[in-house]
């Protein structure tokens, strides 16, 4: 008897010491989900999920942490009909309701507010809004005669001129027609700070729109800290918006700082705050529901890869799928998708669209937004256009749907491919007459700043460096004269002051040797 205990004693602690090193149970088999239902789980960085219910008739939640009777339809749950088990054969599942805009939060499914809807602002009198790091701000009101207030936090009777407002008259909403707006007053001196027009006070600082410098009022000058409303440039500039310059964006700190290297621009430093990226690369938003907060850069169309049969479409210098495997799906943002989601294509091809719905832009197979990447880079309205472009990113209408293309020097122009018909400048570009509704020929920056990558001219008609080559001169050009005048006149310079140096010489030697 004795020896059978040892024998059985010898076979658990060799079963022990076989077993895999931190296995402390059976694969699949559920330890906190069991109480839940569960049969078979699976364990990641949420902690357990489940696979299988212990009753094959009751249905797994949509956050897959119980087995119930029904799928949740009031918290925005539908039946999930392609789910299987881990043997691949079907099981009774719940997802969130997409089509209804439901989406896993945590453990339940929230609805999310449709894109241009306003969720806080909507009783503040806003119809439609946009979300961003400032949280919602307003679009348009829900009566077209009122006025969206200066701070796009309401709709308001009338612009509140004491306190600094004045009427916007270029105002334009979603859709690039007119609409009623406030602005700051900057005219007497009003700016906006957090949710007001304020009046700033008057700095010693010669650079545009700075508070504090070194220096003040010398050649040397250096501005440190820019008004409220503006950011400080790598060059000691101030801008109003960061985005002017390619690849920054504005920190809380006031200054402007590069985007993350895999962006092309950006909201953000992190690496899922892309807005745009480089050629060859295509944007996947964090949500889609908000594409103001920015995405991840990763590899453009591939055949074969995410459903698309044919990459021929091309934006930007990245490819993006024209034809879908799925003779049921379509192109959606360059990217292949059920139809049922939005209906955002009317006539069907063979896995293509050729007639969008309105609001959305046809262009290569596909159908395309103009809120979001990719289709922002080539159309800026498209409502009311039946599918089509109405007006094209780079300033040009749209003729039948199709935009037709800026000089390579200008970002937006009044005529396809002339030289002297930009309205604003390509990036490493500028205009000598900074009025962007009026035409004029765009230089390189580098012809009258050496070293300059990216410039602008400012109101007092000078041209300002915002972004430099490391280690190269300074940041502004206020003579107006082009950087081989300048040469020119600095070489004069130093031969009449060598000359008169050397007359002095020779007149001193003379006159002592006398």
């Amino acid at each position: 008897m004795f020896a059978k205990l040892i024998f059985i004693s010898l076979i658990l602690q060799l079963t022990e010491a076989t077993r895999p090193a931190g296995r402390t149970r059976s694969e699949g088999e559920c330890t906190s989900l069991g109480a839940a239902g569960c049969a078979t789980c699976s364990t990641g960085d949420s902690g357990e999920t489940c696979l299988t219910c212990t009753d094959p008739e009751k249905f797994i939640a949509a956050n897959k942490k119980s087995c119930e009777d029904a799928c949740n339809t009031s918290g925005g749950e539908v039946v999930d009909s392609a789910a299987v088990g881990p043997d691949g054969s079907p099981i009774k599942a719940c997802k969130c309701d997409t089509e209804k805009g439901y989406q896993l939060q945590g453990d339940a499914c929230v609805q999310a507010p449709p894109d241009g809807a306003c969720s806080t602002l909507k009783p503040a009198g806003c119809a439609t809004c946009s979300t961003g790091d400032s949280g919602e701000t307003c679009l348009t009101c829900t009566d077209p005669e009122k006025f969206i207030a200066a701070n796009k936090k309401s709709c308001e009777d009338a612009c509140n001129t004491s306190g600094g407002e004045v009427v916007d008259s270029a105002a334009v909403g979603p859709d690039g027609s007119p609409i009623k707006a406030c602005k700051c007053d900057t005219e007497k001196g009003y700016q906006l700070q957090g949710d007001a027009c304020v009046k700033t006070q008057p700095s010693a600082c010669k650079t545009e729109n700075c508070q504090e410098c070194t220096n003040k009022g010398a050649a040397d000058e250096v501005c440190t800290k820019c008004n409220p409303t503006h950011y400080l440039t790598p060059t000691n500039q101030c801008v109003s918006d960061c985005t002017t310059i390619k690849g920054y964006y504005g920190d809380t700190d006031g200054k402007c700082k590069a985007c993350n290297p895999e962006c092309a621009e950006c909201v953000g430093a992190a690496n899922n705050q892309c807005s745009a990226c480089p050629a060859g690369k295509s944007l996947a938003y964090s949500n889609s529901m908000y594409p103001n907060n920015g995405g991840t850069c990763g590899d453009a169309c591939t055949v074969d890869k995410n459903g698309c049969k044919v990459c021929g479409a091309k934006i930007g210098g990245t490819d993006y799928c024209s034809q879908c495997s799925d003779a049921t799906q379509a192109p959606l943002n360059g990217n292949c998708t059920a139809n049922t989601r939005a209906a955002f294509c009317t006539k069907m091809g063979t896995g293509a669209c050729t007639q969008c719905a309105d609001g959305y832009f046809l262009k290569d197979g596909g159908c395309y937004q103009t809120d979001r990447q990719p289709g922002k880079q080539v159309c800026s309205s498209a409502q009311g256009g039946n599918g089509k472009c109405r007006t094209c990113a780079n300033g040009l209408a749209a003729s039948d749907g199709n935009c037709g293309e800026c000089h390579p020097t200008c970002a937006t122009c009044s005529a396809a491919g002339a030289a002297e018909k930009c309205r604003t400048c390509a990036t490493g570009y500028y205009k000598e007459n900074a009025d962007s509704s009026a035409d004029g020929t765009c230089k390189r920056c580098s012809e009258k700043i050496p070293g300059c990558k990216q410039c602008t001219s400012s109101s007092a008609g000078s041209v300002v460096c915002l972004e430099s080559e490391a280690g190269t001169g300074g940041s502004t050009n206020k003579s107006g004269l082009s950087t081989g005048a300048i040469a020119g006149i600095a070489v004069a310079v130093i031969i009449v002051v060598g000359g008169l140096v050397g007359f002095l010489c020779w007149w001193f030697l003379c006159r002592g040797k006398a």
